[in-house]
């Protein structure tokens, strides 16, 4: 995807919202690892039906544990549309990321769905979301962390490097999306030497907050060069958390989701993010983050 698409992709997906001062948005939601058919996640499910979400990211693993084989394949509505029905009713927007167990299929059937229903934004394996001057950058880190998919990698290094001067510009909030973490104070501690390579040269110390799955937990990891990372990848099968808590740190292994709120202060823009628990709605852990844009 070159620049020329990225700009009719804003006119396709992209509204205007005008961010008053002192005036809080509804939260943008993320969590991942959503794809089976657990207790687990019908109490994500439910409380994202209940939430104030605006919009939900889906930090990749939609389907385990091998993806789709194609856009007609029944696992969709088996462990997407039906388990999430209260929330798609509510006329939620998912926006889809890839992670490695999509990748096992056909990752391509993700596009055709997304295609064919208004709640589902994935026009690519990566793009960009804009909403004024908060930027989701949403990134395919499966390929960097899979050796044998190194072919696939200079294309979106490229695309990111062809639009940062645009995000520089126009980006005040700066949010990456990803499947895969850098670093983690729990189980799979640190990424893939070629993965870490990527986000250590074009994520931390560009963006302000970089958000990924793949560990199933609820995780803020704190911040490196700048770049906060948060995880929230317990949709489904939460688990991996170290035995005793980190310090100045927080990682669970529960059903819950991230919640974003923005509010525009005369600091700049605000990023209020809690943790929230599935099953009593109670907030688990809360801190800011104040915005600074695209420092590449």
């Amino acid at each position: 995807m070159n620049i020329i698409k990225i700009s009719v992709f804003f006119s396709l997906i992209s509204f205007s919202l005008v961010i008053k001062a002192n005036e809080p948005l509804l939260p943008y939601c993320f969590i991942g690892d959503i794809g089976e058919v657990t207790e687990t996640q019908a109490k994500v499910a439910k409380a994202l039906e209940s939430s104030d979400c605006m919009d939900i990211w889906i930090p990749g693993d939609i389907i385990y544990p091998d993806g789709l084989s194609s856009s007609k394949d029944p696992q969709f509505n088996e462990k997407f549309l039906i388990p999430f029905s209260g929330v798609l009713n509510k006329r939620k927007r998912f926006f889809f990321i890839l992670g490695n167990h999509d990748y096992k299929g056909d990752p391509e059937s993700y596009i055709e769905i997304a295609n064919q229903n208004d709640s589902i934004i994935f026009p690519s394996n990566y793009f960009i979301h804009r909403e004024e001057d908060i930027c989701f950058v949403a990134l395919d880190t499966t390929i960097y962390d899979k050796i044998y998919m190194f072919y696939k990698r200079g294309e979106q290094i490229n695309w990111l490097k062809d639009n940062f001067n645009y995000l520089k510009e126009s980006c005040r909030l700066s949010i990456a999306v990803g499947h895969h973490p850098l670093f983690s104070s729990g189980d799979r501690d640190k990424g893939s030497p070629q993965l870490a390579s990527f986000l250590n040269e074009y994520v931390f110390g560009v963006f302000d907050i970089y958000i990924a799955g793949h560990n199933h937990v609820l995780a803020d990891e704190g911040e490196k060069n700048g770049t906060l990372q948060l995880i929230s990848g317990s949709g489904s099968l939460p688990g991996g958390s170290p035995d005793q808590a980190p310090t100045d740190k927080f990682n669970v292994e529960t059903p819950g989701y991230l919640a974003l709120g923005i509010e525009n202060t005369k600091s700049g823009i605000l990023a209020k993010y809690r943790f929230i628990s599935a099953e009593t709605g109670e907030t688990l852990w809360s801190k800011i983050k104040i915005g600074k844009g695209i420092r590449y």
